[in-house]
C-alpha cells in the first residue's frame, strides 16, 4: 500500500512540475534583461546573442543585443537574415509601442512571405541603456504561433529588466 501511494504520489509531483526552461542572462557581459526558453525549443548561440527554434520547427526566435557602432551592424545582420531567408515584406511595418517585461519597447510587425507562404516577422526594439539595445526578432506564420502559442507567451512573459 505504502509502495502504490509513493509512486502515486511521484506521478502527480512529476505532472505537476513546471516545464524546464533555459534562463538567459543578455547580454553575458553586464547584462540587462533575462528571460527563459523552453527546453523543448533548440537553442543556438549568434553572433550578438541567442536563437531559438520551437520544437515542431516553425517558429523562429532570437535575442540580440548590441552597443554604439556594433547597432547598425545589428540591423545589417538582420537584414541579411531576411534575404538568406528569403523572407518578403508584403509592405511597410505596423509600428507600435509596447512594456515587455517592464521595458517600453518599439515593436514593427511585417506581414511577410517566404517559401512556404504567408508568415509574420516582428522585430521588437527594447532599449538597454549604457547605449545598448536589444533586439528579438519573432518570425513563424499565424497558424505556427497558435500551435505554440503557450511556450511564446512563455517566452515573451519571462522577459525581465535588471536593475
Amino acid at each position: 500500500m505504502i509502495k502504490k501511494m509513493m509512486l502515486a504520489v511521484a506521478i502527480v509531483t512529476t505532472f505537476a512540475m513546471p516545464v524546464a526552461a533555459k534562463n538567459l542572462a543578455i547580454p553575458e557581459k553586464n547584462p540587462a534583461i533575462t528571460l527563459s526558453i523552453p527546453d523543448s525549443w533548440e537553442l543556438i548561440e549568434a553572433d550578438f546573442g541567442y536563437s531559438a527554434v520551437s520544437e515542431d520547427e516553425e517558429v523562429f526566435f532570437s535575442i540580440e543585443s548590441a552597443s554604439g557602432a556594433r547597432i547598425d551592424k545589428l540591423f545589417e545582420a538582420s537584414a541579411q537574415w531576411m534575404t538568406e531567408q528569403g523572407i518578403v515584406p508584403k509592405g511597410k511595418a505596423l509600428e507600435q509601442e509596447v512594456t515587455i517585461g517592464g521595458i517600453q519597447a518599439q515593436v514593427f510587425t511585417y506581414e511577410s512571405t517566404d517559401a512556404e507562404g504567408d508568415t509574420v516577422i516582428e522585430f521588437v526594439v527594447l532599449p538597454a541603456g549604457n547605449n545598448r539595445l536589444m533586439l528579438i526578432t519573432m518570425w513563424a506564420s499565424d497558424k505556427a504561433r497558435a500551435v505554440n502559442k503557450a511556450d511564446i507567451t512563455s517566452i515573451l512573459s519571462s522577459i525581465k529588466a535588471i536593475k
